[in-house]
């Protein structure tokens, strides 16, 4: 992946991914993810969580009109995992 994959999944909540690392930024600290430890990322019914296979679950509320959007996202995260 070339650049960076970017979605707003609300007003103030961005999430980037430049093809190795996965960052999470408008929370009180960004948060970074190394793909080594295959984020995945689910749209539930109002929070979007992003568990790593090592490390701490992310959690952070989304605008339901940009489910799709972030869907389509984490697709291509997942795609990306080793």
């Amino acid at each position: 992946m070339s650049g960076v994959d970017e979605v707003w999944a609300s007003e103030s909540t961005l999430i980037a991914f430049d093809g190795r690392i996965l960052e999470v930024f408008g929370l009180t600290d960004a948060q970074r993810m190394h793909i080594a430890f295959r984020p995945t990322i689910t749209v539930g019914s109002k929070l979007v969580t992003i568990k790593p296979t090592s490390g701490a679950r992310l959690s952070f509320f989304y605008d339901s009109a940009r489910a799709d959007d972030i869907s389509a996202f984490a697709a291509r995260v997942h795609a990306a995992h080793p």
